[in-house]
C-alpha cells in the first residue's frame, strides 16, 4: 500500500501508462475527497501555520482565481481513472474524518485487523479554530519577520496540548462565497457523479440549503469555551518562546505596532495585556508602557 500527497497529482500520467505495468500489478485507488471550503480552508491554514500568510482568507481565494487545484485535480483523476477501468473507492472525507481510517482498512478488505483500542480517542487532523486562526495572523504580521518559527511552533503546541477542538468554517463574504461555488462547480459535479449518492459534495444548486444548517446552542457554548483555552495556550506559548530567546529582541518598530495594536477601541481586555505584557518584555524601561500595562491589567479584573 502507497501513500503520499505527491502521489495524488501523478495519478493521471499514472493511468495513462497503464500497458505498462497492467500485467504486473492489480491496483486499486482510494481517493479521500473533501467539501470546496474545508479543502481550501485547510490549504490556507497551512499557509499559516507554516508559511507566515497574514492576509484575510478571501484575498488567498482571489490569488487562485477562486479555483480549487485539489477538486480540479480530483475531478479529472477520477474521469481518467475511470476511463481506464481502474477501481477506485472514493471517500467523502468531511462526513467520515473521525472514521476515515477505518473506512481505508475497510477498503484494502481488512477491516477486522483495525485497531479500535488503540485509534479510538486519537484526533485526525486537528485544524485551527476560527478564534485561533486570527490570532496567529496577527502573530504573523507582528512577528514572522524577525521570528519565522513562530507560527508552527505554537499551532503544534495547540495540536498537541488541545487536540479536540473544532474547527469552524473560514469567515468569507455571500459573494465571494457564491463566486467560490461557480467558479468550481464543473469539478464538484464530476467528483459526485462517482461519490456515494447519499453523501455529496455540497455544489452550487445545494449550497443555500448547506449554510442553513444552524449550530447547536450547545456547540456554540463548547466553542466560546474552546476560544478562551485556545487563547491562554497561545499566550502561554508565546511569551515562553520569547523569554526563552532573549537575544532575539523585537525592534522598536514591532513593539510600537504591539503598543499600537493593544490600543483599538474594540480590543478584548485579556488580549490587551497579553499585547502589553509582550512588548514590556522587549522594552522593559517603558515607563508609558509600564503604565498602560497597569491600566489594561485593572481593566482585566474588572471585567
Amino acid at each position: 500500500m502507497l501513500s503520499s500527497e505527491s502521489l495524488f497529482w501523478h495519478l493521471t500520467d499514472f493511468a495513462n501508462q497503464k500497458d505498462q505495468w497492467n500485467d504486473a500489478v492489480e491496483v486499486q485507488v482510494i481517493l479521500a475527497v473533501r467539501e470546496l471550503e474545508e479543502m481550501l480552508s485547510s490549504e490556507y491554514q497551512q499557509r499559516v501555520k507554516r508559511h507566515g500568510e497574514s492576509k484575510p482568507f478571501e484575498q488567498f481565494l482571489r490569488r487562485r482565481n477562486f479555483i480549487s487545484s485539489h477538486h480540479k485535480k480530483a475531478a479529472e483523476v477520477l474521469e481518467r481513472l475511470s476511463q481506464q477501468q481502474i477501481p477506485v473507492t472514493l471517500i467523502n472525507y468531511s462526513r467520515h474524518k473521525k472514521t476515515i481510517s477505518e473506512r481505508v482498512f475497510d477498503a484494502i478488505e481488512c477491516g477486522e485487523l483495525y485497531p479500535h483500542d488503540q485509534m479510538g480517542n486519537l484526533v485526525i487532523n486537528r485544524s485551527l479554530s476560527q478564534k485561533e486562526l486570527q490570532m496567529l495572523m496577527m502573530i504573523n504580521a507582528l512577528y514572522y519577520d524577525q521570528f519565522p518559527w513562530i507560527s508552527a511552533r505554537l499551532s503544534d503546541a495547540l495540536a498537541k496540548n488541545l487536540p479536540n477542538t473544532e474547527t469552524q468554517r473560514s469567515r468569507i463574504s455571500p459573494q465571494s462565497l457564491e463566486k467560490l461555488y461557480q467558479k468550481n462547480d464543473e469539478y464538484l459535479q464530476i467528483i459526485n457523479s462517482h461519490l456515494n449518492p447519499e453523501e455529496p459534495l455540497t455544489v452550487a444548486r445545494t449550497l443555500e440549503q448547506d449554510r442553513k444548517t444552524k449550530t447547536p446552542a450547545k456547540r456554540l457554548q463548547n466553542i466560546r469555551q474552546e476560544e478562551e483555552q485556545s487563547i491562554r495556550m497561545i499566550s502561554q506559548t508565546l511569551l515562553e518562546a520569547l523569554r526563552n530567546d532573549p537575544t532575539q529582541r523585537l525592534s522598536n518598530e514591532t513593539i510600537d505596532t504591539l503598543i499600537k495594536t493593544s490600543q483599538v477601541e474594540d480590543t478584548p481586555a485579556h488580549v490587551e495585556v497579553e499585547l502589553l505584557e509582550i512588548a514590556k518584555i522587549n522594552r522593559p524601561q517603558g515607563q508609558r508602557l509600564g503604565q498602560l500595562l497597569e491600566r489594561a491589567q485593572m481593566k482585566k479584573r474588572q471585567c
